[in-house]
């Protein structure tokens, strides 16, 4: 083959390969990993007190700041778990029906539920990701959504996930096995957020969880860039031991490491409760700044910078515990700057 001729061959693959990529440009474009943030947390996060809405806790409220800084409008994915940690809600997620009961405990995610169906308001998102546990291979899966029915059959015992498209305002998922929630999308946004915060729990319900299947599969199927661990309220009025605690943030971190090994972490301490001995909450509080210090990383600092109630009324709700909308705001103010801290 000549010299000439070479030369036009070789011009012609170039061009038929500039070609091909410009038509998967315009057809296919390139989306970036979202950047994912799990939260791990109590009645504080999961929005348990005067919160109006799931869009109202501080996580989500992190992730729309976040999306609203890079110009994504309402992109992006939304956990919404198969039920809430308890009745003191103003607001739904997943509403299981009559002879669904709590997974959680054997499946090890907060909020799973099994025996029933769990429906959800899907009308603001375009697709939902299903997911669910299955004991053994075989196990049926129905989701309805509108006109949409999707049939999923696990292919094993563990944890899997199918995706429906085409949403109408509601979805709703059968099975025999445990649904474990659903992550909501909309459009191509960069922030997923899985907030999977339980109301009442303590570093001895985490450890639990973590033992279990269904959880570490969750973490390493969602592959975070940011954890954020949030506890510490309800293991001081458990037993109030500052050992114990310490050991058991050191378990859960070195547990979800191995199954997330790329995240960074955000710790977080919890505000003063109201009619509790301030010198004695927060010496147990410090039990988490002196980890995160250790850890070299951000902390959420609620104990130290979040008013208490007799200061700031409008932060909590009746109780004088939980948190109102206007408290959400507040955690999450702090948040977005650990965030940033975390992920320069």
């Amino acid at each position: 083959m000549g010299t000439r001729r070479r030369f036009f061959v070789t011009l012609a693959i170039v061009l038929a390969v500039v070609l091909i990529a410009g038509v998967l440009a315009v057809t296919r474009p390139w989306q970036p990993r979202p950047t994912r943030i799990v939260v791990l947390s109590d009645s504080l996060s999961e929005g348990m007190g005067e919160v109006t809405a799931l869009e109202k806790t501080w996580p989500h409220l992190l992730g729309s700041r976040l999306r609203e800084y890079r110009r994504e409008g309402e992109s992006g994915g939304t956990w919404l778990p198969a039920s809430l940690g308890g009745d003191m809600f103003e607001f739904e997620a997943g509403r299981p029906q009559r002879g669904a009961w709590p997974a959680r405990d054997g499946v090890g995610v907060p909020g799973a539920v099994e025996g029933g169906s769990v429906s959800w308001d899907v009308g603001r998102f375009d697709t939902a990701v299903v997911h669910v546990y299955s004991e053994r291979a075989g196990a049926s899966f129905t989701a309805t959504s509108g006109d949409r029915r999707v049939e999923f059959s696990s292919p094993g015992a563990g944890l899997h996930s199918f995706e429906v498209g085409d949403l109408g305002t509601t979805l709703t998922v059968t099975g025999n096995g445990a649904i474990v929630g659903v992550l909501g999308r909309t459009g191509q946004g960069s922030i997923e957020v899985y907030n999977l915060s339980w109301s009442g729990s303590s570093t001895s319900d985490w450890l639990w969880w973590l033992d279990q299947p269904g959880l570490r599969s969750l973490l390493t199927t969602i592959d975070p860039d940011v954890v954020v661990l949030s506890l510490g309220g309800n293991d001081f009025w458990n037993d109030g031991d500052r050992d114990r605690f310490g050991a058991h943030l050191r378990a859960i971190h070195d547990r979800v490491g191995q199954a997330a090994p790329r995240a960074s972490w955000i710790l977080g301490t919890q505000p003063v409760a109201d009619e509790t001995s301030e010198t004695s909450w927060l010496d147990f509080q410090q039990v988490t700044l002196d980890y995160a210090a250790e850890l070299g990383v951000p902390v959420i600092d609620l104990a130290h910078r979040m008013p208490v109630v007799k200061v700031a009324p409008q932060l909590y709700a009746r109780d004088r515990i939980h948190l109102t909308d206007a408290g959400q705001a507040f955690v999450a103010d702090l948040a977005e700057s650990a965030f940033y801290e975390a992920r320069p």
